[in-house]
């Protein structure tokens, strides 16, 4: 059924016929493989920005993978304003196929309607309109009574609130990748079905081409786009790219009375279901929360327009309340049973851009079922990275290079995919860990902090202390959008840090050695401040690229006149590791990762010194251990190297011992404080204090899309070296930035910041919050913003939190600043 209406009018498509006869051209500058809705947004992008050597390969016929079988969803508004950024680029792309091609790609702009069903997810409704009013879209809260009016077969027992967008609709996806696939071959692109890619060819130097069943094509770019193959054919070249099927269901019924075209797309998130309709009846479409795993090897290299068994024992739950819903489906004829394999990711965002392992091969997959939704957007962000070599967007939270290598492990991905399905329809509560695919990554003091009563979150497989439950507290987090249970044990851990000490583990924090005698001239290439420092100096610094964008921030370290440490944050570790990798091609250097090989504990608070000299017999004074500089000391009955830096905003040491020596040091930071007011801390505890000092956090607060004139960080710009990126900037900015990024803190103590919450000045929106935690010690929730360049510093503010309007103060200085006393004493 699903086949036929795909290839209705299958003849529109002018190079059906060249298609499966034509040879392969020997060579070409870009291969993008993969026919479905993302490949075919690409290859047209790509013809459009100028390429005109582009060649698009389908194994079988266009969107036979996944893209046949989609529910057709179209979404303009997502949880955040890059997605929506992406999204709603989608929808224009659509809205003009039909004109452009000919081909009629059914369209339905019949709006949406979101349900809550409990107050969280109301919470969770709202901070969502939030956004999407910030983007100029329309949308609607509305009661119950309004929601058996948009949806008169419906009944609304149990409805909180819903969310009506009324630019929201549903679309033949078949039908609309052929119509991108055409745009493509009339702008240019050699289009071929029936051809394999077996292999992505490689050198040292990067892709060179691809393999396949009909021939070798030479290239200097290969996109895989190829859905839940993609993880495979880039493994195989070398490069990680963390994503792994799973069944996907929605149901077709007959006809039924009262359903028509113009009723909403109608989500019920807490029940699992989406309802559109479809020729006369309803598709019910399910996200479970207990998903089906599929590996690529149970599904098979050549499954086109494949299904998988109908399954309605794990259907039935979704059934039932869907039934609940919308009664008239328990007497409806169920006709068709659509069982297909979607892709899904760790984190469920999909995957775009440059590989970090293989220059010049890139992707675009793992959409976790979102690929309609995101397909022609993420398509045209693609196209414009790879022709500019730059980022053009804020891809920072779908960049590739976010992963760690570990995590495109298949025992990993498969444990992780069993809630990665379910997890678009879960509650997206602020913090929310991942309960599936745990305790893959453990630093060496794991067993410690678990005795300390810690509760773990993770990050790229690490598991992480986010905070210390006192005696009589479960150490499980209990999710909020307003103020969760950790929020007092947090609240005790900052102000330690502030008035006497707090000890982090900060040990999956990525640690990175250059070395050999072009050393410097790497780090002099890639770093913003001028790195040519005596041996024992630390530099805080930027990294970008070509355009001014920022790629990286993190610490330097001067080990030797020939060796450099490079510390960046966690998520930031693959990064790393790639950017280092191109930038020593061809040079006398070597990189060494050394994350694993050590610990790093962080003391911070006014106490630290005391401490800390207490277990070591050198002089840590500030005179005989300025700030900024590092030294290896003796500490305890072993040796780490230190560090005088802070994230925190007040006096304090990072330590790095070898993994074998970090407990004991551990052991014995603790004893020697435990009569100095000591205590454990998490990230919680860590996000807050840097909030009140008005620390930037990688890919929250700063990314590809700013620079370091927009960041407020033009002080970390060094005039005397030729840093990637600086003629870009000079450039760019003989005039004022647009925008820059300030800090921003709400006026009532009552409220928290999260993060997108649309900041407000005469009532016009002028930005909005990039991150945000409570600042304990100033007593009211504070993070930073990116507002409109001429915004001034006063309280003349509001910010839209969940939907209510909160006075707020905008100011360049920090909120809570003791670094003249204590930081740098």
């Amino acid at each position: 059924m699903a086949e036929k209406l795909l290839h209705t009018d299958i003849t529109a498509a002018t190079f059906r016929d060249d298609a499966v006869s034509a040879e392969l051209p020997e060579r070409a500058r870009i291969v993008v493989v993969g026919g479905g809705v993302v490949g075919t947004s690409i290859a047209l992008h790509l013809a459009e920005a100028g390429e005109h050597d582009v060649v698009l390969l389908e194994r079988h016929r266009i969107a036979s993978g996944t893209s046949w079988h989609a529910a057709g969803l179209v979404v303009r508004a997502r949880g955040t304003h890059a997605l929506t950024t992406i999204s709603d680029r989608s929808v224009g792309i659509y809205a003009g196929l039909e004109e452009r091609t000919g081909v009629e790609v059914g369209f339905n702009r019949c709006g949406s309607l979101t349900l809550a069903t409990t107050p969280g997810r109301w919470d969770e409704l709202r901070y969502g309109a939030g956004v999407a009013r910030h983007h100029g879209l329309d949308v609607e809260e509305v009661g119950p009574s309004a929601v058996e009016q948009l949806w008169p077969i419906a009944q609304a027992e149990g409805v909180v609130g819903a969310l009506h967008q009324p630019g929201d609709g549903h679309l033949n996806p078949g039908m609309a990748v052929l119509a991108l696939a055409k745009a493509a071959h009339a702008a240019g692109v050699r289009v071929h079905e029936g051809a394999a890619v077996l292999e992505v060819e490689r050198d040292a130097r990067g892709v060179t081409g691809v393999r396949t069943d009909r021939g070798t094509v030479a290239c200097e770019h290969v996109v895989l786009a190829c859905g839940l193959w993609t993880r495979d054919l880039a493994w195989a070249a070398g490069a990680a790219v963390p994503l792994y099927a799973a069944e996907h269901v929605h149901v077709s019924t007959g006809d039924i009375d009262g359903v028509v075209s113009t009723l909403p797309v109608l989500r019920e998130p807490d029940s699992y279901f989406y309802a559109r309709h479809n020729a006369g009846g309803l598709m019910i479409g399910a996200f479970e929360p207990n998903g089906i795993p599929r590996s690529t090897d149970s599904i098979g290299p050549n499954f086109a327009f494949g299904e998988f068994p109908p399954d309605w024992d794990h259907f039935a739950p979704v059934r039932t309340n869907a039934e609940r819903r919308i009664p008239a489906l328990s007497s409806a004829t169920w006709e068709r049973f659509l069982n297909g394999p979607e892709s899904f990711t760790p984190d469920a965002n999909f995957c775009l851009g440059e590989t970090n392992e293989v220059d010049r091969l890139w992707v675009a997959a793992g959409f976790n079922s979102q690929g309609i939704i995101f397909g022609p957007g993420a398509g045209a962000a693609l196209a414009a990275w790879i022709t500019s070599g730059v980022p053009q967007d804020d891809v920072s939270e779908v960049d590739v290079r976010r992963f760690a290598r570990e995590q495109s492990n298949r025992r990993y991905l498969h444990a992780r995919t069993f809630e990665g399905l379910g997890r678009l329809y879960a509650m997206h509560w602020p913090g929310l860990e991942a309960h599936t695919a745990r305790d893959v990554r453990r630093g060496v003091l794991y067993g410690r902090l678990r005795d300390a009563r810690a509760c773990f979150g993770e990050a790229n497989g690490w598991e992480r202390p986010m905070w210390f439950a006192p005696p009589g507290v479960e150490p499980v987090t209990q999710y909020s959008y307003q103020r969760p249970n950790w929020f007092p044990c947090a609240a005790e851990e900052h102000m330690a840090a502030r008035e006497s000490a707090a000890l982090f583990d900060l040990s999956s924090f990525a640690k990175i050695d250059v070395a050999g005698p072009d050393a410097l001239a790497v780090v002099q290439s890639l770093c913003t401040r001028n790195c040519d420092v005596t041996v024992g100096r630390v530099t805080y610094t930027l990294m970008l690229n070509e355009r001014g964008g920022i790629e990286l921030d993190g610490t330097v370290v001067r080990l030797a006149e020939d060796r450099y440490r490079i510390i960046t944050p966690t998520v930031a570790h693959a990064k790393t590791l790639g950017m280092l990798r191109r930038e020593t091609a061809g040079r006398a250097a070597a990189v060494f990762d050394a994350t694993s090989g050590h610990a790093t504990l962080a003391l911070m608070g006014p106490a630290s010194r005391a401490i800390l000299q207490s277990i070591t017999p050198d002089n840590i004074s500030g005179a005989a251990f300025p700030f900024g500089t590092a030294q290896e000391l003796e500490l305890g009955t072993g040796y780490a190297l230190a560090l005088r830096v802070s994230f925190v905003g007040e006096l304090g040491f990072e330590l790095y011992p070898t993994t074998d020596q970090a407990p004991a040091l551990f052991d014995a930071l603790v004893a020697a404080g435990e009569d100095r007011g000591l205590r454990l801390a998490g990230y919680h505890a860590l996000n807050s204090l840097r909030c009140e000092k008005g620390f930037r956090h990688l890919w929250h607060d700063i990314g590809v899309a700013d620079d370091p004139y927009q960041a407020s960080m033009e002080w970390l710009l060094s005039a005397d070296t030729g840093f990637r990126g600086k003629d870009a900037l000079s450039t760019a900015h003989a005039h004022v930035p647009e925008r820059r990024l300030r800090l921003i803190r709400l006026d009532d103590p009552d409220p928290l910041l999260l993060h997108g919450e649309t900041v407000f000045r005469d009532r016009h929106a002028v930005g909005f919050v990039t991150s945000g935690g409570y600042g304990h010690a100033i007593g009211a929730a504070c993070g930073l913003a990116m507002l409109a360049a001429d915004a001034p510093s006063d309280s003349e503010y509001t910010v839209d939190v969940g939907g209510t309007l909160v006075p707020a103060t905008v100011a360049d200085e920090p909120w809570h600043d003791p670094t003249a006393q204590r930081m740098r004493a």
